[in-house]
Formats: C-alpha cells, structure tokens, sequence
C-alpha cells in the first residue's frame, strides 16, 4: 500500500487570516520514509524530512502569506524496496483584508404593497449577507458573478402601516470578519382604489367540480417558495406577459364580491386579446402547471430567490411542463377566463417569500 495522509487545519478551498498553521499526520502499514513540503510550486523552508517511522504527526507553520490563493503539497515516501510515494494537495486562499462595506443610497422610501430593492458594496467577496426587517431575514446575493454589488429584494406588504422602521444588514466574509450597518426605511402610505364586482354563481360551482381548491393552491406556493434557488435564474427587467390593452384591476385594489366578500386583490388584472398569448415575465422554472376552482389553469414560474410569478385563468396551457427552464417571452397560455373570472383577463401576480407585490414596479427602469 502506499502511504496515507492526513492535513489538520487547512481544508480544501478554505479561507485564513493572519499565520496559519496546521499538523501532517502520516500512516503505513510498514514504515515512511521521508517528507517533502511544497508550496505554491516551490520547496518549503526545511521542506525534506527523515521519518522513519510508521506514523508521524509534523506541525508546519505559515506567517505572513500574501493574499490570495495558495497550493500546499505534501509527498510521502515509503521505505521499501519498490518506490511508492503518495502526493496530496490542498488549495486555500489567504485573505488579511479588513472587511468593508456601504449602502448605495443614503435613504430608502417605498410605497405599500411594493419591493424595496436594496443594494449595498463590498470590497471583496463575501460568504453571506442577511437584512434583518420586521422580525424577518432576507438574504443578500451578488447582483451578478464578479460583482462587488450585493443585493436584497424586500417585500412590504400591502397592509403595512405608514412608518419609518428600521432595518439591519448583517455581513461576514469567507474568514469570519463580521460587519453590520443600520439604515431606516419609509413606508409610504398608498390610495388604494375600491372595486365591486359579481361573478355568476354557476359558473363558480362548476369551477368548483372541476379544479383543485384555493387552499391547495397557496400550500403549494408555500413549499415552491422553501424550494426555490438561492440565486437569480433572470436578468434585467421583467416584461408585461401579455399586448397589453388596459389594466382592469391594479395592485391593492379593495374588491367586493358577492361571496368573498371585502379582500385585498394583489394582484394585475390585465386585459389584451381574448385567448392571446400569455408569455414568461422573466426566466425562471415552470414549477407548477395545474387547474384551481378559483385561478382556473394556473402557471407559476420560479425565478430563484424566493421569487415567483403567478398566471392564472388561462383559456389553455403552452406545451410545457413542471421543471422546464423557460426564457423571458416564451409562450406558456391563452387568455382565458377560466376559474374565478367574468372575462377574458390575466390575473398576474408576483410574490417575493410568498408576499405578493405589485408586479408593474418590476417591470420599470427606475427598479
């Protein structure tokens, strides 16, 4: 056999500050000969060792290391009459820079029933991000690879009162340095319209016989949200999914209903051409393709992060299916009337961790 080694304290791809140190622990059946340490290519100070022994535990110290990545090599030979030898390697990486980071607006601002988009530098990459708001956590990911911008998508539901609330951002980079920076956010009290409208009772009782209920449809949503990649799966600004014509219901309107009653509908009511095409919004995973009693046939679409856009009363389905990675403007319906509707529309809704928005504000430059 040829001998074995074990390295404490470095791992492979691990990050360190300051000296580093760690043990060479080596093992055979019969005995080893010597030891050779190698780093970055070059032979390491006193790097040939005699052993002579069957195990052996050598500590190696490092000071002073430049920043960035390292490879340390460890051969071992056997003492024997054939020449065995066994090399290993560990790549890490050494990072002494002080941990800096800040928002990229002084003040932030959003109106009820919006996303606050929030950004913030940081000087190098880092191993996690988390803003605290609300007795909620968001986690922060990088706006694009090798970028030193960060970004959080933040959800205010449509019923959050008019206030100044603070909010915390919490960074620790690959060595454990920690940093955490406080701001405070504007909620800003929006007019919500209000709406009555009247759906005709058989036609909500034969929904009723031939799709799945409503409360299938958000315990659904819920376990896509808990599933969904941790990383943006789009790019840029979402598109309006359908030749928009007019918007009959906005965002927060105060519906009436003859048996829902008074709710918040937040969602777009988006009116084109009756059995149109419906497109994707952005990119993102067909992640649910089913039909309700209330949405009718209903497409959800996973675009990472927790976000989900949402079509419903679709007249028929594009040729997709449940796991499909789809792209910005591909085809996924018609304009239907299916389910809970008293015409052709599409009922449009995004949701950011399960929190419905308004889905307009993604589709602005300003965003």
């Amino acid at each position: 056999n040829n001998p074995e080694i074990t390295i404490i304290g470095i791992e492979d791809n691990g990050y360190y500050k300051g000296d580093l140190a760690c043990i060479i622990e080596g093992k055979d059946t019969y005995k080893i000969q010597s030891m050779k340490v190698m780093l970055d290519g070059k032979l390491f100070s006193s790097s040939y060792h005699k052993i002579n022994k069957k195990k052996f535990q050598y500590p190696i110290n490092f000071s002073l290391l430049n920043d960035g990545a390292h490879t340390l090599s460890i051969e071992l030979e056997k003492s024997s009459y054939k020449e065995r030898k066994t090399t290993k390697e560990i790549n890490f990486f050494i990072d002494n820079k002080p941990l800096l980071a800040d928002f990229t607006k002084n003040e932030y601002k959003v109106f009820q029933g919006r996303t606050l988009h929030l950004q913030f530098h940081a000087n190098k990459a880092i191993a996690q991000a988390d803003i605290s708001f609300l007795s909620h956590t968001y986690p922060c990911i990088q706006e694009n690879e090798n970028s030193s911008i960060y970004e959080c998508f933040i959800p205010i539901p449509w019923d959050t009162q008019s206030n100044e609330y603070p909010f915390s951002l919490a960074i620790q980079d690959a060595t454990g340095n920690e940093l955490k920076l406080e701001s405070k956010l504007q909620v800003i009290l929006f007019p919500f319209s209000k709406q009555i409208i009247t759906v005709d009772s058989k036609k909500i009782a034969a929904e009723a016989e031939i799709g799945l209920k409503h409360q299938e449809l958000e315990k659904a949503l819920v376990e896509l949200t808990k599933k969904s990649p941790a990383k943006k799966l789009w790019h840029g600004l979402f598109y309006v999914p359908l030749e928009l014509k007019k918007i009959t219901t906005e965002y927060g309107t105060i519906r009436v209903t003859q048996d829902r009653g008074i709710r918040s509908h937040t969602a777009l009511d988006l009116v084109g051409r009756p059995k149109g095409v419906i497109w994707a919004s952005q990119d993102g995973i067909i992640a649910l393709k089913e039909r309700y009693a209330l949405s009718g046939n209903t497409i959800v679409i996973d675009h990472g992060c927790g976000i989900l856009s949402l079509y419903y009363h679709l007249d028929s389905f594009a040729p997709v299916a449940v796991g499909d990675m789809i792209k910005k403007g591909s085809p996924i319906g018609t304009e239907g009337m299916t389910g809970y509707a008293n015409g052709y529309h599409l009922h449009w809704e995004i949701r950011v961790d399960n929190i419905p928005v308004d889905p307009m504000q993604w589709t602005k430059n300003d965003f």
